[in-house]
Parts: C-alpha cells; sequence; structure tokens
C-alpha cells in the first residue's frame, strides 16, 4: 500500500537553526522592550538630548522580532526539499534582513525629531528616504522568495502617522 501523504523526514540542521534563531530572537525582543522601557521610565523630558538610548532598545526589540520570524522560516524549512524552496527562503530572509536595517537606520534617524528646530520636515524626509532604500528593495525580495518557496509573510508591520501643522499667526 502507497503512503500518499509521504513528507520528508525533517532536516534536523535547519529545525536546530530554527529553534535557535526563535529562542535569541525572544531573548532580544524582551531585552529591548525592558531596556526601552526602563529608559522611558527615568527620561528626563526637559533634556534636550535625543532619546537615543529608547530607540536603541526599540530597534533591540525589532531585531529580535526579526531574528524570531528568520527562525521559524528555517524551522518551516526543515521539511521541505528542492533548490528553489530553499533559493526562495534565502531571498525571504535577505528580505527581511533589509527591512531591518531600514527600521533600525529609520529609527534612529527619527530620534533626531527631538533637538530639530523648526517642523522637523527635513528629519521627516531623511527618515522616510532611509526607510525607502532598504524597505522596498527588502520588500521585493521578500514577495519574490514567498513565491519561489511558496510561503507566505510571517511577519508583518503597518505604519501610519500623520502630522499636524499649525501656523501661528501674531
Amino acid at each position: 500500500m502507497t503512503h500518499l501523504g509521504a513528507s520528508h523526514r525533517p532536516n534536523v540542521l535547519f529545525n536546530l537553526v530554527g529553534v535557535v534563531l526563535i529562542v535569541a530572537g525572544l531573548g532580544l525582543t524582551i531585552y529591548g522592550l525592558v531596556a526601552a522601557v526602563g529608559v522611558m521610565q527615568s527620561l528626563d523630558l526637559g533634556s534636550d538630548e535625543p532619546p537615543v538610548r529608547i530607540t536603541d532598545g526599540l530597534a533591540t526589540a525589532f531585531w529580535g522580532i526579526i531574528v524570531f520570524t528568520i527562525g521559524r522560516y528555517f524551522w518551516r524549512g526543515a521539511r521541505r526539499r528542492g533548490a528553489r524552496d530553499r533559493f526562495g527562503r534565502l531571498l525571504i530572509i535577505a528580505g527581511y534582513l533589509m527591512l531591518g536595517v531600514g527600521l533600525d537606520w529609520g529609527l534612529h534617524t527619527a530620534s533626531e525629531l527631538w533637538t530639530e528646530g523648526g517642523d522637523g520636515g527635513p528629519v521627516l524626509v531623511k527618515t522616510l528616504v532611509t526607510l525607502a532604500v532598504w524597505g522596498i528593495p527588502g520588500s521585493i525580495l521578500a514577495a519574490v522568495g514567498f513565491k519561489l518557496a511558496d510561503e507566505k509573510a510571517l511577519a508583518k508591520a503597518e505604519v501610519k502617522g500623520s502630522v499636524k501643522y499649525e501656523e501661528k499667526r501674531g
């Protein structure tokens, strides 16, 4: 009798790498959030110093989420075989890493708003350009990887923002 639902035995190396990355990602996320909250609780609002330590904590949490997600792709890929699947996963991971760089640099660039005088327009433009330069190619790489590996996005982010501009009339 043939076994129609037969699947490959899992690749132990992929499972091991996946578990290590998942645990490391969870640890980084928790550490980053705890560090950011700790800095926020001791923040002197009258200071002109930008909140770089808050930004560092949040960036660490973002990297933790990205490492966790990459670990999940390794774990899910342990049973899959073939060059197409492996290359697709490589593109997904490269895309997520590029998105991580964009988020990290964009977050650090946005922290300059703390000390920026005026309307903050140049800093906002610099932040958006930084996000676009890293985020758009990263998204394209990940999308191609999703198709090749027949995968779905395991981590999604959504950003909404608004700028409120009030003109003071004398």
